[in-house]
């Protein structure tokens, strides 16, 4: 049986100190660039693999950060977790992807298991509901560990979060939508009750009541393309019925709004000239929809890298800041159009 290569074996070929070896496993970024490549060069050669366990315990230390995302089916959190692992990468981290499908059981159940496995640190975006309702069990599990928020809050935790200016985004595609001349602008909202919809809710509002605007509508689509697509597919006949029909919608992300997209392209509704839509996110393939889909961007993988940046300071006892909003921006493309005034 060929024999186990060890770390000894590596630092004796690498010529450098067995601790060196472990500075560049565990803390590459402290160590010479020449000496971090001579290391790595000797490990490849000698296909060694670290006892990462055994290596956490002097240090208690894992090198472990988990993540876990409401719906790994939303392209939004592609970017994110791609940022989120390029940062883990540079500092010697490696991390678990969890998926909690928006549900307080999974949610629940993987908080444990990363509890379980000792990982450093858990970047978390809450599933929705439970923003409010966060269960005291999980609670009091969470306090234990190093945590860093994206996008939702937490009632009775002062956790760092990572989120951009939801209400500013909101505010400007509203107000994007009323210099292009809507008056009747639909809200297709997400889920009920999570500060992201509560936030991007009063930026609509607050646009159209700067405007002087009473007329609003709000059909609640859970941030979800198939469920946008059925709501607007069965609301859409009977806004017909009443004449009181939206000139625009503006969607609380980019998925509801290729939803409602997909969904009027069926009902013979054609975008834009009978409506408008503007999304959330700018998701990849959102310039690739028929018509290019005009949206508010967010800075998505910049997210995934000021989250992890803030969770290794935490991990390192440096000083943080508690939250961290970055901006939004208004892409035009050509979902939406100018109406003719009187």
């Amino acid at each position: 049986m060929k024999k186990k290569c060890t770390i000894y074996d590596v630092a004796k070929i690498a010529g450098v100190s067995p601790s060196t070896v472990s500075r560049v496993m565990n803390s590459p970024e402290i160590v010479a660039e020449d000496t971090r490549q001579k290391v790595a060069n000797t490990v490849k050669e000698l296909s060694y693999i670290p006892n990462m366990m055994a290596a956490s315990m002097p240090r208690r230390r894992t090198n472990y950060i988990g993540l876990i995302i409401p719906d790994i089916t939303n392209i939004f959190f592609s970017n994110l977790v791609r940022g989120v692992q390029d940062v883990c990468e540079k500092h010697g981290y490696s991390v678990l992807v969890v998926n909690s499908d928006d549900s307080q059981e999974k949610e629940g159940r993987y908080l444990k298991l990363l509890y379980s496995r000792r990982v450093d640190g858990v970047i978390l975006t809450v599933a929705g509901y439970r923003e409010k309702e966060f269960p005291e069990e999980e609670l009091s599990l969470l306090k234990k560990m190093n945590i860093v928020l994206i996008d939702r809050e937490i009632n009775g935790m002062t956790t760092p979060i990572v989120k951009v200016n939801n209400f500013a985004g909101a505010y400007s595609a509203v107000k994007y939508l009323l210099t292009m001349g809507h008056r009747k602008i639909m809200y297709l909202a997400g889920i009920e009750g999570t500060r992201t919809n509560q936030e991007r809710e009063k930026g609509y509002l607050s646009a159209l009541k700067e405007a002087r605007i009473s007329w609003k509508k709000e059909l609640t689509a859970d941030f979800r393309l198939d469920t946008a697509y059925q709501k607007i597919i069965v609301y859409w006949p009977q806004l017909q019925n009443s004449g009181d029909l939206p000139t625009a919608i503006f969607a609380a992300n980019d998925l509801m709004a290729i939803g409602a997209l997909k969904a009027l392209a069926q009902l013979k509704v054609r975008v834009p000239e009978d409506i408008s839509i503007i999304g959330f996110d700018d998701i990849p393939f959102s310039d690739c929809t028929y018509p290019p889909l005009t949206t508010v961007a967010q800075p998505t993988y910049l997210i995934g890298q000021k989250a992890v940046e803030t969770l290794i300071k935490l991990i390192n006892k440096k000083k943080i800041k508690k939250s961290i909003e970055l901006e939004t921006e208004l892409i035009e493309r050509e979902s939406v159009r100018r109406l003719k005034t009187k």
